[in-house]
């Protein structure tokens, strides 16, 4: 999973909300509190000694909620989730989510805990300072120095972007994948260039860092130089509900309202080159024209000649191999439509080269529909044996295998019942758990230490 990995992925930039201060009091939510009305109800982190310590006291730690503002990026749905499954479970950590004051987004969702606002100081928030800019600086100082304030046994950052200086707390940093240090064509400016350095040197100083895939876990060792014992691997989860039963009314309407074709092969996900579409195009369109496959390519689709070494223009690639009546775009797939989506389609095709987490593909095992994947990073391991996975480097692959699985019912059916089966492995609960034994390793490795090596 990258950062956006999502049919709305690639619109976060361009995503604008309202004032966090203002956003929830017309929604009539009792929302976004501030440091001080927390304080006010008694609700500060105490150490982390005593907060484990003490009877009935559940350690604070503090999250970094920025990708509340971006719900349908890959980290907006991480952090979404890892509060809902802290919720549910009652554990012995309270995540206390952290926002800007200069945060644009929409609505959050309907948490009992709602995010506090860590301002700028005035000095900062008075000068007029491009987004990005404000961004590092609040990465970088005010959610760590606010976290502090709060008293926070722990500070979590939930994508790569931690403070290379922690203010002393126990720091934990999820990295979903290393594509800017993976791919050069991700490395748009010096200034990103600069970023990236910036933010490797937060994951070396942070005490645990969590990789949602063995994969990501390689490269992290890897490419960053961190010692193996400091990263440790959790599987995201999977939302159960694209496994419910969807009615033939609502796949019906759905189908409708998309102006979806009878059978199709469907790819929902990000636009960028590493999704490799212009590869799956090339297998469509080497198919023999009597096999009848449609292809539907969902998700908002870039403005042309939006940095097209990053965002291929897959629209012309579309016409130049002559597939308009082929290739189907919906455009951007609401969110309750998703399940009826993945259950209409005759088989989810997923080409990508490089996944931090496939959460796309995972999606649409849970909802019971065949999927056809690249053999890339995270994919095998996530896919087991219930996908069809294909070499993206070998010509023609591809196209025999989607020809195969548009013509074959019993494959079909055969991977429609294993694909439930691997994606309950993957559960948000199961997530937040392994989370929550993060926190308590990284609260135990900042406890002082005695002459023997052990904790007193």
């Amino acid at each position: 999973m990258a950062d956006g990995g999502s049919n709305a992925s690639m619109n976060q930039a361009g995503r604008r909300g309202v004032s966090s201060e203002a956003s929830l009091d017309q929604a009539g939510r009792r929302g976004v509190s501030s440091e001080a009305s927390l304080d006010q109800a008694g609700r500060r982190g105490v150490s982390s000694e005593a907060s484990l310590d003490q009877a009935g006291r559940r350690g604070v730690v503090a999250l970094n909620g920025h990708f509340l503002a971006h719900p349908a990026t890959g980290s907006g749905q991480y952090v979404s989730h890892l509060i809902g499954a802290a919720e549910r479970l009652s554990a012995d950590f309270s995540l206390r989510p952290f926002i800007s004051d200069h945060t644009t987004r929409p609505q959050p969702p309907a948490f009992r805990t709602q995010p506090t606002v860590a301002p700028f100081p005035a000095a900062i928030a008075t000068r007029r300072l491009p987004n990005d800019l404000r961004k590092v600086i609040w990465e970088q100082l005010t959610f760590p120095l606010a976290a502090r304030r709060t008293k926070a046994d722990c500070l979590h950052v939930p994508y790569f972007g931690s403070p290379v200086i922690t203010q002393g707390i126990p720091t934990v940093v999820t990295i979903h994948d290393l594509i800017p240090l993976v791919m050069p064509a991700y490395v748009t400016t010096p200034l990103v260039a600069l970023y990236n350095r910036l933010v490797s040197a937060g994951a070396r100083a942070a005490t645990l860092v969590l990789a949602d895939s063995e994969a990501s876990r390689r490269d992290i060792v890897r490419l960053l130089g961190i010692a193996p014992e400091r990263v440790r691997t959790i599987y995201l989860g999977v939302d159960p509900h694209l496994g419910l039963h969807v009615s033939t009314h609502v796949l019906e309407a759905v189908r409708g309202k998309y102006s979806l074709p009878e059978r199709f092969l469907l790819y929902l996900g990000g636009f960028d080159v590493r999704k490799n579409l212009t590869g799956l195009v090339d297998a469509v369109a080497s198919l023999d024209p009597s096999t009848g496959v449609h292809l539907v390519i969902a998700g908002r689709v870039p403005h042309p000649g939006r940095r097209p070494n990053l965002f291929p223009d897959i629209r012309r690639k579309v016409i130049d191999a002559g597939l308009q009546g082929t290739v189907h775009f919906p455009g951007f797939i609401d969110e309750e439509d998703k399940a009826a989506l993945m259950q209409l389609a005759t088989a989810f095709v997923f080409p990508s080269t490089y996944e931090g987490f496939g959460l796309d593909p995972l999606e649409a095992l849970q909802a019971g529909t065949p999927v056809v994947c690249a053999n890339r990073t995270s994919l095998p391991e996530l896919m087991g044996e219930a996908a069809i996975m294909f070499d993206p480097d070998t010509p023609g692959e591809l196209a025999t295998i989607l020809g195969r699985i548009w013509r074959d019912e019993g494959l079909r059916n055969d991977l429609a019942t294993r694909g439930p089966r691997q994606a309950a492995r993957f559960t948000w609960e199961d997530c937040a758990r392994l989370t929550f034994d993060a926190y308590r390793a990284a609260i135990d490795a900042h406890k002082p230490r005695s002459v023997s090596g052990r904790a007193p």
